[in-house]
């Protein structure tokens, strides 16, 4: 199965091996995207991190199918800019995007 991470009216829901889990809009703190790079190559990825209420959180990758698609519908819930996710850099740190 193919790690995927959709947006709809209750949420966001990350769907995995184990199990979907969904994580609703009024118990979200906090998303938020960053840039990392990875040695030894320095390859580039991007991560998307959701805070819950209760201070635990969960994170999502570029790989996971749907992630694009994600975090437009996520900027546009909180009506927030949508960042560049192809020019966004470590050095540009925690990028919020909801709320």
């Amino acid at each position: 199965m193919v790690s995927r991470v959709f947006v709809d009216d209750n949420g966001i829901s990350l769907a995995e091996v184990a199990g979907t889990v969904l994580y609703r809009w009024p118990e979200i703190a906090e998303v938020s995207v960053q840039a990392w790079r990875l040695p030894p190559e320095n390859q580039r990825f991007v991560e998307l991190d959701i805070s819950h209420v209760s201070g635990d959180f969960v994170t999502a990758n570029e790989l996971f199918e749907g992630f694009y698609d994600a975090v437009a519908a996520i900027a546009a819930q909180a009506g927030a800019r949508l960042p560049d996710l192809a020019a966004l850099d470590p050095s540009d740190g925690v990028v919020q995007i909801y709320p």
